[in-house]
């Protein structure tokens, strides 16, 4: 009878993945069971290299205080959750928080940063309880009051905004951007998708710089496309 040999501590992550799936598939979902287990995160079994987190009602201090829906998104298995200050995150005045704050956040240093951030509509001057993204505004004057959101300093200028788009998906409006910002903390390369849920304009926010983004637009295009609002 032939012994499995497991593959020495210092390979990486993906490397025993790889592993597992090679030799024992059982092994290799019970591993991804486990760890979804011990991080209360939903990382189902990969589906062609991507992983889905879907953020439960207890995972945010805005989701905790029920002011917001569900949201998911998906990513690389190599994209590894950022730690969020109480500060960043609103912890000490949701659901009455009046600026922005960060969700959560996820990163892979080789490719990039994702972060989910959330905006009360009256920071917008809006009144309307539960607006719509036609009622925040057009998909060209909402970009002017979150983009330094989405670059963690100024308000992007009309020349740096590459693309803009407006779709529907599940009978949800979303808005999507593509900037170019050379001031911006956040990184040379900024995309985002945007919709409102309840009383909050949400949004991911994915920043790279030249090399990040040239290396891997594709995949980072496809982790931005995977964000949704969970409908019920």
């Amino acid at each position: 009878m032939s012994k499995t040999v497991l593959p020495h501590r210092a390979l990486s992550e993906l490397a025993i993945q790889r592993w597992l799936a090679h030799t024992c598939p059982s092994l290799l979902k019970r591993f991804f069971f486990q760890l979804s287990e011990a991080s209360k995160v939903n990382y189902p079994i990969p589906k062609e290299g991507f992983y889905q987190f879907s953020a439960d009602s207890s995972k945010t201090p805005a989701l905790r205080a029920g002011a917001l829906d569900r949201y998911s998104v998906s990513f690389p298995p190599r994209w590894k959750e950022l730690p969020v200050s109480n500060a960043k995150s609103g912890n000490y005045c949701q659901p009455r928080c009046d600026e922005a704050t960060t969700e959560v956040g996820f990163s892979d240093p080789a490719q990039g940063t994702l972060q989910i951030i959330i905006i009360p509509t009256t920071k917008l001057l809006i009144s309307k309880k539960f607006p719509s993204m036609g009622d925040v505004g057009t998909i060209s004057n909402v970009i002017n009051a979150i983009s330094p959101a989405i670059t963690g300093s100024v308000a992007a200028e009309e020349e740096e905004i590459l693309d803009k788009e407006e779709f529907t998906e599940k009978g949800r409006v979303y808005y999507q951007y593509e900037l170019l910002t050379p001031f911006a903390e956040t990184g040379l390369h900024n995309i985002a998708k945007i919709t409102t849920s309840q009383n909050y304009v949400i949004m991911a926010s994915i920043s790279a710089s030249e090399a990040q983004w040239s290396a891997n637009e594709k995949d980072l295009r496809r982790v931005l496309s995977s964000f949704h609002i969970d409908e019920s």
